[in-house]
């Protein structure tokens, strides 16, 4: 890398394109929640008045009305926290987040992969893998899903993910990635990102997630939306197995075969409407029952374990 080349990559810009301007305020700050109050950890502040805000031309702001400037960009969190200053806080941010290890034509692919791809499923994803770290186990953890699950179920932490040939993600402990597979296809899962990039998967038709780690036969069967209910749910000694998405209905040929398999079946969707609109196309189609939970309670059974525990998930399907 040559000193021209080392001028045009480390600007402010190419730091917020391939790190992400959340992910730098919740290093240096607070976990991103737009809506929140925050006290100002800057200064001697007990009153939490403190937001972030998002302007309409992409920017995110942390915001303190009782300052003098009001308004803190990422990189003005980065050097209150750190105590450099600029340009030398580009190049913490870059050794914070080990962008140092990339070659060039990685950060070339980064940027070229800033904006989600115009096809929401890309026709090719390939990962490398590295090892779960105990901050990946407390963040499952919270669900009912152990270690043992996560294997079970052969999820993955990924360490780097190439879409359609171009650099898409690499590890960042603030902004971690996990691999699910099925049927030889991919979905990635970025459950602390933005929600353009929560997800990617070259999941096909109707490909139900949790398929292969069903038993050969068994009484009860839940169909639910998302591997990570699947997961909580087997946690909590249910079966289940899970939908791409509320609109993606089951083929008659997997649910004739689960019909062979399960004595009952039943749905539980997310309690949103969307979930309920699915759920009930679903339930028509096939003549299930649905299970609806209130709406006083978080939207799926995942959460609904994280913030109710196992018993509530056992009330709500008896």
């Amino acid at each position: 890398m040559n000193i021209n080349e080392i001028e045009t990559f480390t600007t402010v810009q190419r730091i917020y394109d391939l790190i992400g301007q959340e992910n730098i305020m919740s290093t240096y700050c607070y976990p991103v929640v737009i809506g929140k109050r925050y006290v100002n950890p800057f200064r001697d502040d007990r009153n939490a008045s403190c937001f972030y805000k998002w302007t309409n031309k992409g920017n995110l702001y942390f915001v303190d009305y009782a300052t003098e400037q009001i308004y803190f960009s990422a990189l003005d969190i980065a050097q209150l926290k750190t105590g450099y200053g600029f340009p030398d806080i580009l190049y913490k941010i870059e050794s914070d987040f080990h962008l140092n290890s990339l070659t060039m034509n990685e950060l070339r692919s980064l940027r070229l992969a800033e904006k989600p791809p115009v096809e929401m499923t890309p026709s090719d994803i390939k990962t490398t893998v590295t090892y779960f770290k105990t901050s990946d186990f407390d963040y499952w953890k919270q669900f009912g899903i152990t270690p043992e699950t996560l294997n079970f179920y052969e999820v993955r932490k990924v360490d780097r993910a190439w879409i359609n040939g171009k650099l898409w993600y690499i590890k960042n402990d603030i902004d971690p990635c996990y691999r699910y597979s099925e049927k030889g296809k991919t979905k990635l899962y970025r459950p602390m990102a933005s929600k353009k990039n929560k997800f990617r998967s070259n999941f096909f038709g109707g490909i139900l997630e949790g398929w292969d780690q069903l038993p050969p036969t068994g009484d009860d069967l839940i169909i639910t939306k998302g591997r990570k209910d699947c997961m909580t749910l087997y946690g909590c000694g249910v079966t289940a197995v899970a939908v791409r998405s509320e609109n993606t209905p089951i083929s008659e040929n997997a649910f004739n075969l689960l019909k062979d398999r399960f004595k009952r079946i039943r749905l539980w969707y997310d309690n949103d409407e969307a979930g309920q609109i699915g759920c009930k196309k679903m339930a028509e189609m096939y003549g299930l029952e649905c299970i609806i939970h209130s709406k006083d309670l978080p939207k799926d059974p995942s959460d609904i374990f994280r913030e109710m525990g196992k018993h509530t998930i056992l009330d709500i399907i008896k």
